[in-house]
This record gives structure tokens, C-alpha cells and sequence, in this order.
């Protein structure tokens, strides 16, 4: 008897010990505590802050819509740190692990177990997402299983060229010849940037140059797929994507906007962000995409600057569709995915929800004016110094087409729904769009190729060095470590996949 007690009492360990392993788990009649980790590409809230937006969150779930099932308990990490800590966390499984996370790399993740296919709640939790989504699941999908629900916003960018009007639109700049409104493409942005240098030969009107290859996909017709390959034009050919010209002319380009002093001279070496840098003024210029229009980008430039300066825009570039690869997924170790799967609908279909994960709460982040049509910020406070501030996340997360709260200031977000519906809309669809390549066969060669791409790509799209002598060691260096056979692997997938989608 003494030793079926001492068994019984263990088992009982065990199983209380089991219990209370990490998130989402649900107690007898209590409710699920249902992490979300939720990254920002602004300064993180402090607790105090993020704790006022939970409890407004859990009321709303509580009290407006009768979820008595699970309560939310809200992470906010900045994207630098996201990136490093969550596939670190979803690798060990710890306690500290997140039920929903944003998903960057879904056919990797998922070949890896980090997050768990979605498909038993297709139908039920997740069926009004999925209904008003539409195809943009394809880009969720890993083998033919939901493992993703992406976004749903302006993935479709109209990229800028955002400049100082005080100095670009001056007389002694207009003397020399400078009009934006000559700024069509990357070439005849470095025409204008010569003009520029010969009045202020000190500034530099251009933050970074790693995004010229986002820029010259368009115009070339080139769409990365699966990070390493790419389709160019309408055929479903898959090539290494660094042997493109929509690669190889970006980093030419940036090289030269490097050596003539248009750009940055830190390069990869600045760790702030694009928007950090020019409007605090070390940069009188950047190149950014939005899904919003030149007059508001440049009013959202000129309101939330440091420095006093007013800013101009041009449009240089509008993006092709391309598949996506990041949206919201649920964690493996999450105790009670349907809870899981419930609040990730919210994201999509409920206004309350997103809007308050992105703006904050009432009174501490924002207030309404008198007829309650637009929000102003609290008494005393901006842009820069509310508690509560996720806004240039917008895009990270859920339904950014039709929930957006409106500053009585202006917008102050990059981002405008309507705008992003036309630009999506009227963008073209690759040969592949949807298709995401698993790694399963590759894994070896895709972490080898990861290894070259971190060494050398940063220091050539950022134009850090020259091409002819780094170019052709990169090219190498990526054939050494196996990128011929994760192409030809991608190659017999995506065939597969145009068989059963194209038909």
C-alpha cells in the first residue's frame, strides 16, 4: 500500500507539474491565459503602459462580447529583439513561450514544429477570417496545411523617396537645377542627388540604400520566393535569387550612391532605423515604402519629426504582389489553440481589437474629439511621448485595410486602407503567388546558404563595398554552400504546386 501511495502521490506530481507548463493553459473553470507577443518597429511601451491596453482588451472580450473562455495577456517586443527571441523561445519550449506569435519565416517554422497547423479550425474559430481573406491564405499555407493566418493589409507598397522640402525645394536648390518632381526611378533619384551635393556638399539626402533590390523588383518583374529564389517575368522558373538583376543592379547602385556621398556613410554599420535616422535629422532624405499616398506620407514626415523640418515625397517604385511570408500563428506548446485561434480571428474582424493594439487605450494614448469622428492625443503629449505606441506596426499584424483611427493631426500611421486596397488591387500577380517552398529537403543547405547571405549581403545592398571584387566571392560562396540544390528542390516543388493551383 506504501508503495501505490508513493506511486500514486508522483503520478499526481507529474501531472499537477504537467498543469502548470507553459501558456494557454486553461484551470477548471478559470480562463485561459492566452499569450500574445506582439513586435513594434517604435519604442517598446513600458509595462505600466502595455498592462492599461491588456486590462481595456480583456474588459472588451468580457464584457462586450461575452468571451468567458480565455483572457489575453499582452507582450510588446521590439523587432530587432523579435527576431532573435521568439524562434529561440519556440525552439526550447519554455514556460515563457507565447501562444500567438507573428510568424516571419512559415515554411521554415513549421518544417521546424514551432507553430501548429491551423487547419482543425479552418471551419469554425477562424472560418470569417478565412472567408474575407480570401486567396492571400495561400501565403499561410506549407504543403497544402494552414500553418499561418497572413495579414491582411497594404503588403503592396508605393515606395518614396521622402525628402527635407526646406533644403530640396530651396531657391539656391532650385538655382542648381533640383526638382523632385524629376524623381522617377532610382536613376534619375541619383540625377537629382548630384544637383543636390554641389549646394550641400556636407548633407546627405538618402538614409540606406539596402532597399534599392526592393525597388527594382518591380521594374524588373523579379519575385523572391522562399527568400533565396526568385521568378523573373511570367515564367515559373525559379533562379538563385542573387544572380538577378534586380539584385545585382541594386548593389551597383548603392555602391555608387555610396562613393558620391548621397547616402549614409555609416551604411550597415548604423543600427538605427530608416525613419529614425531622417527624422532626427542626420539624413535630410529616405527611401520608404507605405501603403498611403505622397501627400500624406510627406504631412506624417513633418508632423512626427524631431527637428522642425517639413518633408516632401515622390514615388519612385510600386510593388508587384509577392508572396508573404509573415502573419499570425499559434505556438506549439499553447495549451488551448481554439482560445488561441478565436482572439487571431478578432485581429481580422473585430475594429475594438486591432485598433487597440496598435493605438493604445482611451485616455492614456488617445482621446476623442467632441463628435467622436477623430482622436486627438492626451493633454501635454505627441506622437513621440505617449505610453502606448505601436503605430508604425500596423502593418505587422491582422486587418490593416479597414481599421484605422483618424488624428484630428493628420495620420501619423504611413498607412491608409483605402489606399492599400487600390494599390493591391492593381498590382501584378506573379507566376507564384502563394507559393511557399518547404525546407524539409534542404535544411542543411539553407543554413549554410543563411550563413553566406548574413556575411556578405548586408555589406553589398547597403553599397559598404565594392561589387567587383565581393560580388563574384558572394556568388561563389553561395554555390559552395548548396544554393543550386535548394533551387532545383523549390524547382520540383513549385511544379507540383502549379499543377494543383494553376489547373
Amino acid at each position: 500500500m506504501k508503495k501505490l501511495l508513493a506511486l500514486l502521490l508522483a503520478v499526481l506530481m507529474c501531472l499537477s507539474l504537467a498543469g502548470c507548463a507553459g501558456g494557454g493553459e486553461k484551470k477548471g473553470d478559470e480562463p485561459s491565459v492566452i499569450t500574445l507577443d506582439m513586435s513594434t518597429l517604435f519604442i517598446v511601451p513600458n509595462l505600466e503602459a502595455t498592462q492599461t491596453v491588456e486590462d481595456s482588451i480583456n474588459n472588451y472580450l468580457a464584457n462586450t462580447l461575452g468571451e468567458t473562455g480565455y483572457k489575453i495577456h499582452l507582450k510588446i517586443t521590439a523587432i530587432g529583439d523579435y527576431l532573435q527571441k521568439i524562434p529561440m523561445e519556440l525552439a526550447s519550449g519554455g514556460d515563457d513561450t507565447a501562444d500567438i506569435v507573428q510568424v516571419f519565416d512559415v515554411a521554415g517554422w513549421s518544417d521546424n514544429g514551432y507553430i501548429l497547423p491551423l487547419d482543425d479550425y479552418a471551419d469554425n474559430e477562424l472560418k470569417p477570417t478565412i472567408d474575407m481573406i480570401g486567396e492571400v491564405l495561400n501565403n499561410g499555407k506549407v504543403n497544402g496545411h494552414i500553418y499561418m493566418i497572413p495579414r491582411f493589409f497594404g503588403t503592396v507598397l508605393d515606395w518614396k523617396w521622402i525628402y527635407n522640402k526646406d533644403l530640396v525645394e530651396s531657391e539656391e536648390a532650385k538655382a542648381a537645377g533640383v526638382d523632385p518632381a524629376n524623381v522617377k526611378d532610382l536613376d534619375t533619384l541619383g540625377a537629382e542627388m548630384a544637383k543636390l551635393k554641389t549646394v550641400y556638399p556636407d548633407d546627405y539626402f538618402l538614409v540606406y540604400c539596402n532597399q534599392f533590390d526592393r525597388v527594382l523588383q518591380s521594374s524588373l518583374k523579379t519575385s523572391q520566393v522562399g527568400t533565396y529564389t526568385a521568378t523573373v517575368g511570367d515564367s515559373t522558373t525559379l533562379y538563385n535569387y542573387y544572380e538577378t538583376d534586380a539584385f545585382k543592379n541594386a548593389i551597383y547602385k548603392a555602391y555608387e550612391f555610396r562613393q558620391k556621398g548621397y547616402a549614409d556613410p555609416e551604411g550597415s554599420a548604423n543600427t538605427l532605423s530608416h525613419d529614425a535616422v531622417v527624422m532626427g535629422g542626420s539624413s535630410k532624405g529616405v527611401i520608404m515604402g507605405h501603403s498611403n499616398d505622397v501627400d500624406s506620407i510627406a504631412d506624417m514626415f513633418t508632423t512626427t519629426n524631431t527637428y522642425g523640418a517639413n518633408f516632401g515625397a515622390v514615388t519612385i517604385a510600386i510593388d508587384n504582389k509577392a508572396t508573404d511570408t509573415l502573419g499570425i500563428g499559434i505556438s506549439h506548446s499553447c495549451k488551448d489553440p481554439a482560445a488561441a485561434a478565436r482572439f487571431i480571428n478578432l485581429l481580422y474582424t473585430d475594429q475594438f481589437i486591432w485598433d487597440a493594439l496598435i493605438f493604445g487605450a482611451e485616455g492614456q494614448d488617445y482621446e476623442w474629439n467632441e463628435d467622436h469622428t477623430k482622436i486627438r492625443y492626451p493633454e501635454g503629449m505627441d506622437f513621440n511621448t505617449v505610453p502606448y505606441n505601436c503605430m508604425y506596426s500596423c502593418g505587422m499584424i491582422g486587418n490593416g485595410f479597414d481599421y484605422f483611427l483618424e488624428y484630428e493631426s493628420g495620420n501619423e500611421t504611413g498607412s491608409n486602407g483605402e489606399y492599400g486596397k487600390i494599390l493591391f488591387e492593381k498590382a501584378a500577380t506573379p507566376p507564384l503567388y502563394g507559393f511557399i517552398p518547404a525546407t524539409t529537403n534542404v535544411m542543411n543547405e539553407v543554413t549554410a546558404v543563411s550563413n553566406v547571405v548574413e556575411q556578405f549581403s548586408n555589406s553589398l545592398t547597403y553599397g559598404d563595398v565594392n561589387p567587383d571584387e565581393q560580388y563574384p566571392l558572394f556568388l561563389q560562396a553561395l554555390k559552395d554552400a548548396g544554393i543550386d540544390k535548394i533551387v532545383a528542390d523549390y524547382q520540383a516543388q513549385a511544379d507540383e504546386w502549379v499543377k494543383l493551383n494553376k489547373n
